[in-house]
């Protein structure tokens, strides 16, 4: 099936925030989500957060009641289809790469209620994700205005550059992707942390190896936050200790570029047979793989 081009950003990264995302690490990108966008998302999470998939069970049972979420929220509710195939996201991130080719990796939600004492600690990501290379990037979309006071995303400058990988701080799982090769997450009090107060259509644009947190959320008002995760040109699939739980079909072998039905290419355009069978409809979790995650978590 021919699936239409994503639409256009309302404007091009400037070269400044660009060098900014390769330097630093991190850059806000102002207004750069439409209120369209933003209303669809913002539905899609209200409905997943009543109607809780396997991901979601899962958010619910490792976070300890200070936050929800869910994860691939693409493969099981249209809304997040569309922005991963429609919306300006994947040629900003193809703008930012400068690459041929852009590939959809995951998205996922992070909901914080009012008056959460419970803040995100630092961490990088990478090293629970099952890739290698560096054309890879986040895109951190609050749903409602925050500040660095009341949850909205921290970066430690310049740290994805260090060159260090660290356990994962998942809660109550950190022994599910503890290696011998990885660090325990060092004190960053002492280092510059870039944060900014933030309004709905804004977009944090991150290097998920650098090391990001959040606090808790303010006592007046919740915080929602979308990210929207993608790849350019030589990043591999590399399943080596990843606590990234895949639960779809996917056909990829270590070594291989990432694609395929789980990580499908959005541009320059999609692969039929990588997109075909999502435009039917919504795809579940594989049945057997989903419990077998579920009662591994249920023993933590």
């Amino acid at each position: 099936m021919d699936i239409s081009p994503p639409e256009a950003p309302p404007r091009d990264l400037t070269q400044a925030e660009i060098d900014a995302f390769h330097t630093d690490g991190v850059v806000r990108l102002s207004g750069m989500i439409d209120d369209k966008w933003l209303g669809r998302i913002a539905e899609g999470v209200e409905y997943l957060l009543a109607n809780p998939t396997v991901l979601a069970q899962a958010t619910a049972l490792l976070g300890g009641g200070g936050f929800a979420g869910d994860a691939f929220m693409w493969k099981t509710h249209d809304g997040f289809r569309d922005f991963m195939f429609f919306s300006p996201a994947a040629r900003i991130a193809q703008q930012l790469f400068g690459s041929t080719a852009i590939t959809a990796f995951y998205d996922q939600i992070f909901a914080k209620p009012a008056g959460s004492g419970a803040p995100t600690p630092f961490h990088e990501d990478v090293s629970s994700w099952p890739i290698a290379g560096d054309q890879v990037c986040a895109m951190w979309i609050p749903l409602d205005p925050c500040t660095p006071d009341t949850a909205a995303l921290q970066v430690v400058r310049g740290s994805h550059r260090w060159g260090r990988r660290y356990v994962p701080i998942t809660p109550g799982a950190t022994h599910l992707g503890r290696r011998e090769e990885l660090e325990a997450v060092p004190d960053v009090s002492d280092h510059e942390i870039l944060s900014w107060d933030l309004t709905p259509g804004d977009i944090v644009l991150f290097h998920p190896a650098a090391l990001h947190g959040a606090t808790g959320t303010g006592p007046e008002r919740q915080r929602r936050a979308f990210v929207s995760r993608w790849v350019g040109d030589g990043v591999t699939f590399q399943p080596q200790h990843a606590v990234l739980p895949l639960l779809w079909e996917h056909g990829l072998r270590p070594g291989d570029p990432i694609g395929g039905p789980l990580f499908p290419r959005v541009l320059p355009t999609p692969v039929p047979t990588e997109t075909g069978a999502r435009f039917d409809g919504p795809q579940q979790p594989h049945a057997e793989r989903a419990e077998e995650f579920l009662t591994i978590l249920r023993m933590l």
